[in-house]
Order: C-alpha cells, then sequence, then structure tokens
C-alpha cells in the first residue's frame, strides 16, 4: 500500500507536504513462499535421491551437493520471506527532507545527498540504483559487516552503495522511479 500521509504529530511534515510510505506487498510475498517452498522440497528430492538422479558421470554426491545448498538458499528465502510477511511496518519513505529506507536498519538519504537513478536489471528484475555524491560514506555508517560487504560489491557493479528492487513491494518498478524522481526534483534544492 502506498500512503501519502501528513500528521501534526510527524517531525518532518507540515500542512503542505506530503509523506510517501511504500509497504510490502502480501501477494508478492505469499507467491515468493510458494517458489521457496518449492525449492525447498526439489532440493530435499535431490539430497534423498542423488543416486538415482545421477546417470552416467554425474556423482551423486555433486546432486545431493546441490540439493543441499538448495535447501540452505530456500531456508534462507523462507526466513526472509515470513518476515516480510509479518512486517507491517513501511519498507520505502519519502518526504521533503530525504528518503528513509529500511532494509535491516533505517537508512536515511537526504535529497542533496542524490545525484539521480539509474535502472539495473539482471535476468529481467530491476532495480532502482540511487546514485550518491559519496557512496563510500553510506558504506561506513553500515554497521553489519555482510552488508557493508554487500554495499561494497554494489559500489564495484553498480557505481553506488544502495540500490532497491520492487519486487516485494505494493508498486512496479515503473512507479517506484516515477515518485523518486518527482520527489528527489521537488526537494533536492
Amino acid at each position: 500500500m502506498i500512503n501519502d500521509l501528513c500528521s501534526l504529530t510527524t517531525d518532518h511534515c507540515s500542512l503542505t507536504t506530503k509523506i510517501m510510505e511504500i509497504y510490502t506487498s502480501r501477494k508478492k510475498n505469499i507467491f515468493l513462499l510458494f517458489l521457496s517452498l518449492l525449492f525447498l522440497a526439489a532440493g530435499i528430492y535431490f539430497v534423498l535421491h542423488g543416486e538415482e538422479i545421477a546417470t552416467g558421470k554425474r556423482s551423486p554426491l555433486l546432486v545431493q551437493g546441490i540439493g543441499i545448498a538448495a535447501i540452505a538458499f530456500a531456508l534462507l528465502a523462507l526466513f526472509f520471506t515470513i518476515k516480510n510477511l509479518f512486517n507491517k511496518r513501511w519498507v520505502l519513505r519519502a518526504n521533503p527532507e530525504g528518503l528513509y529506507l529500511r532494509i535491516r536498519n533505517e537508512l536515511f538519504i537526504p535529497w542533496q545527498e542524490i545525484t539521480g537513478f539509474e535502472v539495473f536489471e539482471v535476468r529481467g528484475s530491476k532495480s532502482v540504483l540511487i546514485m550518491l555524491k559519496d557512496p563510500q560514506a553510506y558504506i561506513a555508517k553500515e554497521k553489519s559487516p555482510l552488508l557493508r560487504k554487500m554495499m561494497q560489491w554494489n559500489l564495484r557493479l553498480c557505481g553506488t552503495s544502495v540500490s532497491i528492487s520492487s519486487s516485494t513491494m505494493q508498486i512496479s518498478h515503473k512507479e517506484l522511479l516515477a515518485l523518486l524522481i518527482e520527489y528527489w526534483n521537488k526537494y533536492k534544492k
């Protein structure tokens, strides 16, 4: 759900400005839950029937190893998907001061720190890249070593440390990009 809010109790809002909040999509997360369960079932099948599946030159251990990797990936995906299903809080928020992302912790990016937006596509899955004046500063702020490493990898690959995927949001990729550009053009000063 996308909410345009304005509340007297909010520090970042006056009666003439709007706050945009975007939440996770229940339908998209249920679909991802189904896919994760299918992947888990396939992984279990590979582990239990590795010798039957392995024919010719394929090793049963290789098939079972692929099954174990599939199980690990599916369990990780299940964890995050179930977490998202029960998440009632916004995942992206924009107001006149800047952009808030709730990845793990809340990340605030002032509009003045953003130089633009680009689209990055991998096998049909699109992400919005938030081009920053100083992407290294946002990497340095991150406390989690894993997220910090992912941000460094993102910087090397895409030229920025922060990106957003609308794959689990209640908004399409095109709508997300249009809203971000609209807010940025209005408030970048």
